[in-house]
């Protein structure tokens, strides 16, 4: 599959989408080099996300998925044009936890677009969840694309994976099965976020550039999360 960043337009590409954005809770996003906060910051950006995707792409699909040491929903995908207050809501001072684990984030994603996910996760379901590891040829799943609906992950963190099991095989999983993978490092350097575990993550673009970014500026993360609410083209 291939695609190209499609943020010139507002008119719906062919294909609606259904989108899941990850965002990093743990406690270091409370860190106030950003102001008012880290998390402050991110919480804007994808609020920002939701408001343009309603007026441009009214029909996508969009869930919220916090994560920590553990994986919480704090919304289950539903269409912008119906939820969109509710979506805004699940992001008002979401509780996070100690640790940063990418697998259980990851793992809950894929079972909101390919499971029965009606309800927060439970504890004992994320953990569940990051111990299981499927190697993408074991997988059955068809492509996401098989019904109409380009599938998106795009994940923020502001530190390193460090609890849980390797995120890499679900993440190879659910890009063989076509999700489309964003991640984004962001904090004071480069250096607070693990960039090779990141790339390793992300989708690559049809020219072979990797769907990662570090952004170290409130207003960059802002403007970053504005053409991210645009569809991708797929070509």
């Amino acid at each position: 599959m291939k695609y190209l960043d499609f943020a010139n337009h507002t008119q719906s590409n062919a294909t609606s989408e259904t989108l899941m954005t990850l965002i990093d809770l743990s406690p270091s996003m409370d860190y106030d080099d950003w102001k008012p906060t880290r998390k402050a910051g991110a919480i804007t950006a994808n609020k920002e996300l939701i408001n343009i995707k309603f007026k441009s792409h009214p029909q996508d699909r969009m869930g919220i998925i916090g994560f920590g040491n553990n994986a919480k929903l704090l919304h289950s995908p539903i269409r912008i044009s119906k939820g969109i207050q509710d979506l805004q809501r699940a992001l008002n001072n979401p509780d996070g936890s100690g640790g940063t684990n990418f697998t259980v984030a990851l793992a809950l994603a894929e079972n909101c677009f390919f499971g029965k996910v009606n309800q927060p996760a439970s504890n004992f379901f994320t953990r569940m969840l990051s111990e299981i590891f499927i190697e993408p040829e074991n997988h059955k799943q068809q492509p996401s694309r098989s019904d109409g609906n380009l599938k998106r992950i795009i994940m923020l963190t502001d530190g390193e994976h460090n609890t849980g099991g390797s995120p890499l095989a679900i993440a190879s999983r659910l890009k063989s099965a076509g999700v489309i993978i964003d991640c984004i490092g962001i904090g004071g350097s480069p250096t607070d976020v693990d960039e090779k575990l990141l790339k390793q993550i992300a989708s690559k673009n049809y020219d072979g550039s990797i769907r990662y970014c570090f952004i170290g500026d409130q207003q960059q993360l802002l403007r970053k999360y504005q053409s991210m609410a645009q569809h991708i083209r797929v070509i």
